[in-house]
């Protein structure tokens, strides 16, 4: 199995939104992309919105059970324009793929 994580830094506006606005429209586009390819079988979508302390303003964390299912994902229409999109709003990501194997 590989877990997929992904963090990101919004700007403050861009795209003609604001940051809240840009990071509700990534998360909705995140999230709808669950189910998208045999072989995702978990994806969890977060906001942070507590008191915590957090360094990034969205996650994403979906686990593949194979590395062929993550490159099917990454290469699917609807998945890549959500990254398109959140290409032009953020203004730093991270990423971490590793095996839970």
């Amino acid at each position: 199995m590989i877990r997929h994580i992904v963090m990101w830094q919004f700007a403050e506006e861009a795209a003609g939104g604001t940051r809240a606005q840009n990071l509700e429209r990534a998360r909705a586009g995140l999230a709808a992309l669950d189910g998208l390819v045999p072989g995702l079988l978990s994806l969890d979508v977060v906001v942070p919105t507590d008191d915590l302390e957090h360094t990034h303003d969205l996650l994403l964390v979906a686990d593949f059970e194979s590395p062929a299912a993550l490159a099917a994902y990454a290469g699917h229409p609807r998945h890549v324009e959500v990254a398109q999109f959140i290409g032009q709003v953020r203004t730093s990501r991270a990423c971490v793929d590793h095996h839970l194997d």
